[in-house]
């Protein structure tokens, strides 16, 4: 059961952050499935509702460009860390090897999250106080989905 919450956290974290990118741009992707988009990620589902300058949509892309080196290190370390814990359970490692590949899992999941945090907070600094309300408004509201996967205390 831990393995699969953990998986279903992976996914959704990784859903989220790599969507980040996309809030440049006017919609999805070519080629981007239909029943991905709900799944495009909260941030920039609410940037699209707003009127953004072209300087602020300059300034967000330079901001998310800047990101997304950390967010890919930060999901390759998750991953790493995921194939470490697996190939570790697999050998039959001893449980206090598999605690700590778990902890380190746990570690790489947070700093992501710490990361798409910061990203986050960056993007609504280049909003205007009425865009900034609107946009946590519309952040709020989709808030619930994501809350399933994540743990208390976190």
């Amino acid at each position: 059961m831990k393995r699969l919450s953990i998986t279903l956290t992976l996914a959704a974290l990784i859903a989220a952050v790599s969507s980040l990118p996309l809030a440049a741009q006017d919609g999805p992707p070519p080629g981007m499935a239909t029943r991905m988009r709900p799944r495009a990620g909260g941030l920039l589902r609410c940037l699209r509702g707003l009127d953004l300058s072209d300087s602020q949509r300059a300034d967000i892309k330079a901001v998310l460009d800047a990101a997304k080196p950390t967010v890919q290190g930060d999901t390759a370390a998750i991953r790493a860390a995921h194939q470490k814990l697996d190939a570790d359970y697999t050998a039959g490692a001893d449980k206090s090897v598999i605690g700590q590949d778990y902890l380190d899992l746990r570690a790489a999941v947070k700093k992501l999250r710490d990361d798409g945090s910061a990203t986050r907070d960056l993007v609504l600094g280049k909003l205007t106080s009425d865009q900034k309300t609107m946009a946590q408004a519309c952040l709020d509201a989709h808030a619930g989905p994501r809350r399933m996967f994540q743990r208390s205390g976190e």
